[in-house]
């Protein structure tokens, strides 16, 4: 029986980060993943050995936590050497010295997607938990330094906007051309930090306007978070790159967590098994990824997009509204009356806004 194939399969070796960033959205970041950990070295790579074999994917993307922080990474990464299968990395930059960058410059690698959120140390570290911007940094220079391919990314938030051009000007000053702008969905962790990060409308066209000058001056610009079109038109950014969700779809990135859950992307909470005791290439079948697009919130019945937008992020929906099919707090801070008072409510007194 032929394997089935799958896009991606993001594997978070490590609920550990040596940053906390208010915007992440592993759910267990609270107590920096203490009560998750992580898997033994050998039940890891067995796990990923098995997975391979079970499932085709066009490549495996490494996260966590901090994914680096692992002793036994290119342990990882020579298992997926030998199935000749690409990796791409997710990292905050900070642990990465000119010697890792020189083992990593010898494995086939899509890139090592690295995050400024802006261009002043005081103010990226501030969301990130800690003194890092300058290691961060640091990192990137090293992997440049032994031609690694990095992928900038930004995580636009209504703090950082207006920056959003400058900050993309400086991954110019990196040599890095591809950014992704990640813009801020209250996913996990993040959703205690709604009101204090949500960027409104006026603030993601800010950004888009500044991310569009860059694009049409050759940057390759994405946005890698849904956006949906009754709040953004992407046509007046044709130099800007769109995405929507891609649950249920060939492009579907699954997430295998530290504990073995498997789940239907990064963001969501909710497993749709154990990879550990279950087959994967069933565990990727199920009926319920393609019944996921078939149901949208009720604002979006009359919009023409539905079927492709579908409100937005529903793993946001589900953090901060309580409904995993709900609208995207993105779209909701505009039209849902009670939520917006209930973001104004928070931005004056600092707590936090929960479902």
């Amino acid at each position: 029986m032929a394997r089935p194939r799958r896009y991606a399969l993001a594997l978070e070796l490590t609920s550990h980060c040596n940053q906390r960033c208010s915007y992440c959205y592993n759910d267990w970041r609270g107590d920096n993943g203490r009560s998750v950990g992580a898997m033994p070295s050998a039940e890891l790579l067995a796990l990923l050995e098995r997975a391979l074999g079970e499932v085709e994917f066009d490549h495996i993307t490494l996260t966590g936590g901090e994914p680096l922080a692992r002793a036994d990474f290119f342990a990882v990464m020579e298992l997926l050497k030998r199935h000749q299968t690409d990796a791409f990395v997710i990292s905050n930059g900070g642990l990465i010295s000119d010697e890792i960058a020189a083992k990593l410059a010898g494995y086939s690698l899509r890139g090592i997607q690295v995050t400024l959120n802006s261009t002043r140390a005081e103010e990226h570290d501030a969301v990130v938990g800690g003194a890092h911007f300058e290691a961060t940094i640091a990192g990137v220079r090293a992997l440049r330094a032994h031609d690694v391919p990095v992928v900038g990314s930004i995580v636009v938030t209504r703090k950082n906007a207006d920056q959003v051009g400058d900050i993309l000007d400086l991954w110019r000053s990196l040599e890095v051309e591809t950014v992704a702008l990640s813009r801020f969905s209250p996913a996990g962790y993040a959703a205690a930090h709604v009101a204090e990060l949500l960027p409104s409308r006026t603030d993601l066209v800010r950004a888009l306007e500044a991310a569009e000058l860059r694009g049409a001056a050759g940057m390759d610009l994405q946005v890698t978070l849904p956006m949906p079109p009754c709040m953004i038109d992407h046509a007046d950014y044709p130099h800007v790159g769109f995405s929507s969700c891609p649950i249920g779809t060939e492009m579907q990135e699954f997430a295998l967590g530290p504990r073995g859950e498997l789940r239907s992307c990064t963001l969501h909470t909710a497993p749709l098994g154990d990879a550990k005791i279950q087959s994967l290439a069933e565990l990727v079948s199920l009926p319920a990824l393609a019944a996921y697009r078939d149901v949208t919130p009720e604002f979006c019945a009359p919009c023409p997009h539905r079927s492709e937008c579908m409100g937005g992020c529903g793993a946001a929906a589900a953090s901060v509204l309580g409904d995993p099919r709900g609208l995207d707090p993105i779209v909701a801070q505009h039209v849902d009356e009670a939520f917006a008072a209930r973001l104004q409510r928070e931005r004056r007194t600092s707590l936090p806004v929960l479902a």
